[in-house]
C-alpha cells in the first residue's frame, strides 16, 4: 500500500471540520467531546458536532445547480451532481459524526513555539474501511490503544471508531497520550476556549481563533531578533483580541450563527478594548429609508476615528502613491473625532444589489452606497467638512494623476518589450484605464440632517439617501417586526427580501471577456441555476451585545433550502 496522498490528508482535515454528530465512538477513552481530549493551547480549530442537518441542505443546494444545469443537455454535471450526493452519504459515516481540524503550538528549538496541524474524526463502519486504505500498511508506533504510522510529513492512524493525523509526531502522541488515559491539560478545560466556546453555545459547524495564543507565538519568533518597531503595535492589537468562537446551525427556515469574543482586557492595546466593547443607543434607523437593501450599524466610539489615524500614520511612509499624505487623511480623521458621536451606519440603497453586479459600470454601486455618522458638535463638523472633502477630492485627482504617469512610464519601459505584440502592456493599460475611470467619478459628498453626517461618494447616492427620509427604516412594519434591540447595543444588520435576480443580471456580472468569448450558451444554465439558490434568500437580521469583555454576535438568515 503507498503511503497516504497529500491530497487524502487536506481531504480529511477539511471533511473534519464538515462533519456531524452521530453514534458514539468505540471504546471508553473515545467518549464526549473530542476537545475532551485534545491537547491545551490551540490557536484555531475548525469543528463539528451534530451538522448532518446541514450537511445535507448545504449539498443540497449545490446539487440543485448542478441539476439545474444538467436539464439543459450538460450530462457531465448531472454524473456531478450524483456524485456529490454519493460523497455527502460517505460523509455523514465518516468524518459526519463529529471532528476536529486545529492548529495547535508545539515546542521548538530554543524555547519558541511553532504551528502543528492535528485532525481528528469519528468513523462508522464504512468509513472506517474507507481511511484505513489510506493509511500505509507498515510497522509503525503505539500509544495504548492507539497505532499511528508516518506517511509521507504526516503521521495518521485510525483505531476504536477514530481516524487522527498530525504534522507532528509529539503533537499525536500526546493527544494519544490523553486518549489511553494520561493525566494533562486539555483544550476542552482550557479557560481562554472554555470561556469563548460556552459563551458562543453548541453550533453544528463551529470556529475558535486564539488571538492572544497566536501573538505570543508571533513574539516569540521574534525573540531571536529585534521585533520591528512598526510591527509591535500590530501584535498588541493581535493580543488584545482575545480569543474568538462560533459558527453556525441550519434550521428549516435558514441559519443561525452565533459568535462570541473574549477581549483580552489586560492587552497593551487600551483603545482597542474600549472600540471594543463601546455601546450606544441608536436612533439612525430615523432617517435612514425604509427601502434601503442593507444596513449595518455599529457602536463606533468617537475615539475610533484618532484610533484609525494612527494607524494611517504607521502606514504613511508605506503607501506608495502618496494618497495619505496628500488627503491629510490621518489628520482630519483626529479632528473628525471631537464633533463625531457614537452611532456609525454603512447603508446600500434600493438597487445595489443589481448595481453591484453591473461590471460595466463600477461606478454603479457607489451610487447606492452612503454612510451615516451621529454629531455631537454640529457647528465643528460645519466649520471642518467642507476642508475635509477638498482635501480627499484634491488627493483622489492628484493620484489620478500619479497612475498616469505610472502607465507612461511602464509603456515606455520594460513592460512593452516583454513579448513582441505587447499584451503584458496592454492589460496594464488596461487595469489602469478602468481604476481612472473609477477615480474619475469619485468624489466625496456629505450633507447634514439633524444630528447626523451623511457621507457618499457620489452625489446620486447622497440625493437617493436625502430623498428616502420621509418613509424611514424605523417604521416599516418589517423592521418593526425584527425586534432588534437598538438601546445599549454594540450594533445590529438588517436585509429585507431582496428582489429577484435573473441569470442575465449574473451574467453581468462577468467581465467583459466573457461576452467577446461568445460563453453565453455555455453559462446562461449555470447563471440560471446559480439565480435560482440566490432567490431563495429571504432576508437577514444580526445583534450585537456586550457584557463586561464579552461581545455576543448573532445572526438570523432567512433562507429557503
Amino acid at each position: 500500500m503507498k503511503p497516504m496522498h497529500a491530497a487524502a490528508a487536506l481531504t480529511f482535515a477539511l471533511a473534519a471540520t464538515a462533519s456531524a454528530q452521530g453514534t458514539s465512538a468505540q471504546g471508553a477513552s473515545a467518549q464526549g467531546p473530542l476537545t475532551a481530549h485534545l491537547p491545551a493551547g490551540a490557536l484555531l480549530t475548525l469543528e463539528t458536532r451534530g451538522a448532518a442537518p446541514a450537511f445535507d441542505r448545504l449539498t443540497g443546494v449545490i446539487g440543485s445547480v448542478l441539476d439545474g444545469v444538467a436539464e439543459a443537455g450538460d450530462e457531465d454535471l448531472e454524473a456531478s451532481g450524483a456524485m456529490l450526493r454519493g460523497f455527502s452519504g460517505i460523509l455523514a459515516d465518516s468524518v459526519g459524526r463529529e471532528g476536529v481540524a486545529g492548529v495547535f503550538t508545539v515546542q521548538g528549538r530554543g524555547g519558541t513555539f511553532t504551528p502543528a496541524l492535528l485532525a481528528v474524526a469519528r468513523t462508522g463502519d464504512l468509513s472506517a474501511e474507507l481511511f484505513s486504505s489510506f493509511i500505509p500498511k507498515k510497522k509503525g508506533a503505539r500509544v495504548g490503544a492507539y497505532p499511528f504510522v508516518r506517511s509521507g510529513n504526516l503521521f495518521a492512524g485510525q483505531a476504536n471508531g477514530l481516524v487522527y493525523l498530525s504534522s507532528d509526531k509529539a503533537l499525536l502522541m500526546s493527544y494519544l497520550g490523553r486518549l489511553s488515559g494520561k493525566a494533562a491539560p486539555t483544550l476542552a478545560a482550557s479557560a481562554p476556549y472554555a470561556q469563548a466556546t460556552r459563551a458562543a453555545g453548541p453550533v453544528q459547524l463551529g470556529a475558535y481563533l486564539n488571538f492572544s495564543a497566536t501573538a505570543k507565538v508571533i513574539r516569540g519568533q521574534f525573540s531571536q531578533f529585534m521585533l520591528p518597531r512598526l510591527l509591535s503595535p500590530v501584535v498588541d492589537a493581535l493580543d488584545t483580541l482575545g480569543q474568538v468562537a462560533g459558527g453556525l446551525t441550519t434550521t428549516d427556515a435558514g441559519l443561525n450563527t452565533v459568535s462570541a469574543q473574549v477581549v483580552n482586557t489586560a492587552g497593551k492595546d487600551r483603545p482597542l478594548a474600549r472600540l471594543l466593547t463601546h455601546t450606544t443607543d441608536f436612533a439612525v434607523q430615523d432617517i435612514i429609508p425604509a427601502d434601503a437593501e442593507a444596513v449595518q450599524a455599529t457602536a463606533c466610539a468617537p475615539e475610533s476615528n484618532a484610533y484609525a489615524a494612527r494607524w494611517l500614520t504607521r502606514l504613511d511612509l508605506f503607501e506608495p502613491f502618496g494618497f495619505l499624505t496628500d488627503s491629510q487623511l490621518a489628520s482630519h480623521l483626529e479632528r473628525s473625532g471631537q464633533y463625531l458621536g457614537s452611532e456609525c451606519a454603512q447603508v446600500t440603497l434600493a438597487g445595489g444589489l443589481l448595481a453591484g453586479l453591473d461590471q460595466s459600470d463600477p461606478l454603479a454601486a457607489l451610487a447606492t452606497s452612503v454612510s451615516y455618522q451621529s454629531v455631537r458638535d454640529r457647528a465643528a463638523a460645519e466649520a471642518h467638512l467642507p476642508e475635509y472633502a477638498r482635501s480627499v477630492n484634491e488627493a483622489i485627482a492628484g493620484l489620478r494623476v500619479t497612475l498616469k504617469g505610472t502607465l507612461g512610464d511602464l509603456m515606455k519601459g520594460d513592460m512593452a518589450g516583454m513579448d513582441e505584440d505587447g499584451v503584458a502592456a496592454m492589460m496594464a493599460a488596461g487595469s489602469f484605464e478602468q481604476i481612472d475611470d473609477l477615480l474619475a467619478g469619485l468624489k466625496m459628498v456629505y450633507a447634514f440632517e439633524g444630528d447626523y453626517l451623511i457621507t457618499a461618494f457620489s452625489e446620486e447616492a447622497l440625493q437617493a439617501a436625502l430623498a428616502g427620509q420621509d418613509a424611514p427604516l424605523a417604521q416599516d412594519p418589517a423592521f418593526q417586526a425584527a425586534g432588534l434591540t437598538l438601546t445599549g447595543s454594540a450594533g445590529w444588520g438588517y436585509q429585507p427580501d431582496w428582489a429577484d435576480v435573473s441569470g442575465d443580471d449574473l451574467m453581468g456580472s462577468l467581465p467583459a471577456e466573457f461576452d467577446e468569448m461568445g460563453m453565453e450558451d455555455t453559462l446562461g444554465p449555470v447563471m440560471d441555476a446559480m439565480a435560482g439558490v440566490l432567490n431563495r434568500y429571504d432576508g437577514m437580521t444580526s445583534q450585537r451585545s456586550v457584557a463586561g469583555n464579552v461581545i455576543i454576535g448573532k445572526a438570523n438568515v432567512k433562507y429557503r433550502w
